[in-house]
């Protein structure tokens, strides 16, 4: 008998030795902080802005109708970390406490695990590089990470590329985990107080240059409520300007993309996930900035997963942020706790990538600066309600024939608008105003 056990161990190591199990996947996760869905070509935009996005997408899932789940970036990226909501995880401002006597962060509550703890768990090595505000570290974003940058000001990719790249490349042979976050197409982040749009209407000769002076006193008179009183001619300004943002953007997006092909069998490997936390509002219902409401501009945003190995294709089924990460933990098969499996809320998007078809509704939250409490449903048939939880108001759009949500069909559908209102405040955990 022991010859026969010594015989089939040295069988099944020679087998073990021909098929080596599978090495495991890197992660690679890109966030455009502010990025508009509607700006990428892969998903209609005319004017040229994502050559390189676009180039990505074409081989990758592009998920055309995925929601974030609140329309700034603390609760969004605590959302996407953590697959939870934000009345879940209750990071919904930077502040617990605000008083003239005290002021206290905010902070992920220890009982939440993230997405970082779960790949260090599994021995992945792990690192994060933003441009800090709305993801500095103190927030509870570091935990899981055994480095996290976050700068001092909004910066961006030409920043936290370089920091990655040179992550990337050290002698370690651990699969790795990798979150890197720019603020290029962010109002507050302005490269240079001059900066020229290449789509801006070469007529056009002011009263506004661009300044980021400028732009928070626009985004100021929106959390306020103030009216703003500005031409057309104002608003396409301000969007070639973005526009130009986008751009330049993606032609850093480029470079590092190629930085990536150059490194010898890396993306043989490597799962890479594009994301945008939130949108941008520039005068399409009379504001600017982000978190204030729930329009599309705001919770509309890419999202493209390329898998190494699988051609991809178009994905038209609604998705959520929160369905990035137990889609990740699938791919990359990680053991998680039955903590973390209970505290998910998002669903896995393989089995959409396998040609499924998915019903999911979307639901958003805002609490903006204690300005602004609003909540959202999307359906997965395009119909969308805003409820503002102050005014007890509700907005009712088609967003297949109305994509702008410019009317409102509430009054001309009640019935409609009273059973959506009843589904978003079921998904909440809330009692139903009607």
């Amino acid at each position: 008998m022991r010859l026969w056990a010594i015989f089939l161990f040295l069988l099944l190591r020679a087998a073990a030795a021909r098929n080596p199990p599978p090495r495991p996947l890197n992660v690679i996760i890109i966030s455009f902080d502010a990025l508009r869905a509607d700006r990428l070509g892969a998903l209609g935009q005319k004017r040229p802005l994502t050559p390189n996005l676009d180039r990505l997408a074409g081989r990758s899932y592009l998920f055309s109708n995925a929601v974030t789940q609140a329309p700034w970036t603390l609760p969004s990226m605590a959302s996407f970390f953590t697959s939870t909501y934000p009345r879940q995880h209750q990071l919904t401002n930077k502040f617990s406490v605000f008083t003239e006597d005290r002021r206290e962060l905010a902070t992920l509550p220890r009982r939440m695990e993230t997405m970082a703890e779960a790949f260090r768990d599994n021995g992945y090595r792990t690192a994060a590089f933003t441009g800090g505000g709305g993801l500095e570290g103190s927030f509870g974003f570091s935990r899981g990470f055994d480095i996290y940058f976050d700068s001092d000001t909004f910066d961006g990719f030409r920043l936290t590329f370089p920091l990655s790249l040179d992550w990337i490349r050290r002698p370690d042979k651990r699969p790795f985990f990798l979150f890197a976050h720019g603020y290029d197409v962010h109002g507050q982040y302005i490269e240079t107080d001059k900066i020229k749009s290449r789509f801006a209407d070469p007529h056009y000769h002011g009263p506004f240059t661009g300044s980021l002076k400028e732009f928070l006193a626009l985004r100021m008179k929106t959390i306020k409520g103030e009216p703003i009183r500005i031409t057309q001619a104002d608003a396409s300004f301000w969007r070639a300007l973005y526009d130009e943002k986008v751009l330049r953007a993606d032609e850093k997006f480029g470079k590092f993309l190629n930085a990536l092909q150059r490194i010898p069998g890396l993306l043989d490997r490597t799962v890479i996930v594009v994301i945008a936390d939130h949108g941008d509002q520039y005068y399409e219902h009379g504001g600017f900035d982000h978190g204030m409401t729930l329009y599309e501009e705001l919770v509309h945003v890419p999202l493209i997963i390329h898998v190494p190995g699988l051609p991809g294709r178009m994905i038209k089924s609604q998705v959520r942020l929160v369905d990035v990460m137990p889609t990740l933990l699938d791919l990359c098969r990680l053991r998680i706790t039955p903590r973390l499996k209970a505290q998910i809320k998002g669903q896995d998007l393989v089995p959409l990538m396998k040609g499924q078809a998915s019903t999911r509704e979307a639901v958003s939250e805002t609490d903006f600066l204690l300005q602004s409490f609003k909540r959202s449903l999307r359906t997965a048939e395009g119909l969308k309600l805003i409820y503002d939880l102050e005014n007890l108001r509700g907005e009712l759009y088609d967003l297949k024939s109305d994509p702008g949500e410019r009317h409102d069909l509430r009054k001309e559908k009640p019935g409609l608008a009273r059973e959506l209102t009843r589904r978003l405040f079921k998904s909440l955990g809330m009692k139903s105003p009607v």
